[in-house]
């Protein structure tokens, strides 16, 4: 018995032996890393040679204070003769000292910073954003499938399709949002730019992951469009988007290619995401066209197959046009519930509101053309609608008005002498 407890005693030693040993380790980890953190700032702050180094470098300080003032107490004792806040004032003032010898102005800095805070935290919309996506994506595939069988599911599958969109083209904004964001940090454009400077724009689009967010986003927008069911509205929504990332790529794609020049793999992604995005117009134009074709079959519109606005265009008013002569001498009845089911179906639900305005936003076809399509509308309607009794009592008012004006006229005019 008495062993027994000798043994637990020894045990209970050894263990809190070990534990105190890991406590020490963990404590020595910390000072440790401490240190050498503040060394590896000291001899960055020698090196730099830019405003945006010193910029950096004012980020890293105050990552540092975030990181180790819960541990103060522990650095206090363990930094003797200096202390934790001596050794961060030391580190600041060394910075000061620097940033005077380069001439930089403490304003450029804070506006620096401030970017580098607001790229961190478009950074992690765009990540969370990014998890999102792919588990809509998934749902709605799945959805797709569902809403074969059970149309109940259809809603729920609209509501995510809806909520897919707005959270691509979102993530979208993000993305260009963060690159401004990142450019804006140098007053100068990529061409005047020294290849410090550039290396340092590289290496923030590297930690971003810029490129592969782009790439991202196009794939993903490339999957919406394949892999559900999408209406009319959705398609003239996902033009609207294409058009501004593509507008919006232009402008950042040059620079990207200035501040890679060095670099084969990335010039190459820069050409990758050109080609992935020509594959994203070619889909979306694909799309565009079918989906019109199927607004017009369900308003029970048949007309020649088109595949651009300017034949688009030409083949509508054609189908307008004989519509309005009628050479088939069709009866108003037949006429009548024809411009009906096109009027409640396709025409005020879908192609005025949305698709024309999208039509000429992107370019497919003219103010002018939109304008004439929308007149021959009107012209097929008239030429349908009976003639209200108003325009009669008009006419007949009118009739009136003349046959007063002309027995006056009679009346008063003077008799001939005999």
């Amino acid at each position: 018995m008495k062993s027994l407890r000798t043994m637990s005693s020894i045990l209970l030693l050894v263990f809190m032996a070990s534990v105190l040993s890991l406590a020490q380790k963990s404590d020595r980890a910390i000072v440790d890393k401490f240190e050498q953190t503040v060394k590896a700032l000291s001899q960055a702050t020698d090196a730099a040679k830019t405003v945006q180094d010193c910029a950096d470098i004012t980020a890293s300080m105050k990552e540092l204070e975030t990181e180790f003032t819960p541990y103060k107490d522990l650095l206090d004792k363990s930094l003797y003769p200096d202390d934790y806040s001596k050794t961060i004032t030391n580190l600041k003032g060394r910075l000061l000292v620097r940033q005077s010898d380069l001439g930089v102005i403490e304003s450029q800095i804070v506006r620096i910073t401030e970017l580098e805070a607001q790229v961190k935290e478009l950074s992690g919309k765009i990540d969370s954003l990014s998890q999102t996506n792919s588990q809509l994506l998934g749902e709605s595939k799945r959805l797709e499938k569902a809403a074969t069988i059970d149309k109940a599911m259809v809603d729920s599958l609209n509501a995510v399709i809806a909520q897919l969109r707005q959270n691509l083209k979102a993530r979208d904004q993000l993305i260009f949002a963060l690159v401004d964001s990142l450019f804006q940090q140098y007053d100068k454009n990529v061409a005047a730019m020294n290849d410090v400077e550039k290396q340092g724009v590289v290496g923030k689009l590297e930690r971003r992951n810029v490129l592969t967010s782009i790439k991202k986003s196009i794939s993903d927008n490339l999957q919406f469009l394949e892999s559900t069911s999408l209406t009319a509205k959705d398609y003239a929504e996902i033009e609207r988007q294409h058009n501004k990332f593509e507008s919006q790529w232009k402008g950042i794609g040059s620079k990207l290619a200035a501040v890679y020049l060095n670099s084969k793999q990335k010039k190459n992604d820069v050409a990758v995401i050109d080609t992935m995005l020509a594959t994203w117009s070619a889909k979306v134009n694909e799309g565009t066209w079918k989906s019109l074709v199927a607004l017009l079959e369900k308003g029970g519109i048949a007309i020649k197959p088109f595949a651009n606005g300017e034949e688009f265009y030409q083949n509508f008013t054609a189908f307008l046009d004989e519509q309005i002569k009628n050479p088939k001498d069709e009866s108003k009845d037949i006429r009548s519930k024809r411009f009906s089911n096109f009027n409640t179906t396709v025409w005020t639900t879908d192609l005025d509101p949305t698709w024309l305005p999208v039509l000429v936003e992107t370019g497919k076809i003219t103010a002018d053309q939109k304008l004439d399509i929308e007149k021959k509308v009107e012209a097929w309607h008239s030429s349908i609608a009976p003639m209200s009794w108003i325009y009669y009592v008009i006419i007949a008012l009118v009739l009136i008005v003349i046959l007063r004006a002309i027995s006056k006229f009679v009346q008063k005019k003077p008799k001939p002498t005999v």
